[in-house]
């Protein structure tokens, strides 16, 4: 897909990936709806982002992220694009696992990303589209305490490549992107205090911008992953 001229949905776009994704979208011509909970924070994302459209919506809240949808559609005219970058993690030993918690991490990470999908699925298999869901080389390990949050992203994995195959025949390219550790707020905002969860420096991963051009490059060749290092290549199986 050229980027130029089309419109693309970013949620998680106050921080992160999201931002350096917005950032990048924006740099190869497009327009971009920013989605987040902190309003404050995109207010001043959009100001630097021409023809950008900030919305505060947690992804949670499957009427609002619908909602969101529907005025992205009204401003602009059309919906290209949806990436998919949303998430949070959550360290829990199996005994120690908050059933309140888990169920917000799915909302969150799997629940999410599949109603945002199925608000644009109408809206793109009129005029194509391209949907990319940034997931987590997790998803291919087993790692202790990170139980729930590896598993949401290997819920995650299977809705995008039965997505993949349900939309190719409308015009939709469906694929993921798998970022290695990457040095954002993404281990600060975890959700649970497990003692044995293992540390990462986050400080020393690839840089946001990096996994944004795989984002980039996700959303103009419609493939169906992206893998941050060979490591993960490997990890998922594919040559």
């Amino acid at each position: 897909m050229d980027i130029q001229n089309r419109v693309f949905i970013v949620t998680g776009a106050s921080s992160g990936i999201g931002l350096s994704t917005a950032e990048a979208i924006t740099r190869k011509g497009g327009k971009v709806a920013l989605l987040a909970r902190s309003y404050d924070l995109l207010t001043e994302l959009s100001a630097r982002l021409p023809d950008s459209l900030p919305l505060a919506v947690d992804m949670t809240n499957f009427e609002a992220v619908r909602t969101a949808v529907e005025q992205v559609h009204r401003h602009y005219g059309r919906i290209d694009g949806l990436i998919n970058n949303a998430g949070r993690s959550y360290t829990a030993t199996i005994e120690e696992i908050a059933p309140e918690l888990f169920d917000e991490i799915f909302h969150l990470n799997v629940l999410g990303p599949i109603v945002a999908m199925q608000s644009v699925i109408p809206i793109m298999r009129s005029q194509g589209g391209s949907i990319v869901n940034i997931n987590s080389g997790t998803a291919f390990m087993t790692i202790p305490s990170y139980g729930v949050y590896s598993s949401s992203k290997r819920a995650l994995l299977g809705f995008t490549q039965t997505a993949r195959l349900e939309l190719e025949g409308d015009g939709i390219a469906v694929g993921e992107v798998y970022p290695y550790i990457t040095a954002t707020n993404f281990g600060k905002n975890r959700m649970g205090s497990s003692p044995t969860a293992p540390a990462s420096d986050y400080s020393a991963g690839d840089t946001p911008e990096f996994v944004a051009n795989l984002i980039v490059q996700a959303v103009e060749e419609g493939g169906a992953q992206y893998f941050a290092n060979d490591h993960i290549r490997t990890l998922a199986g594919v040559k």
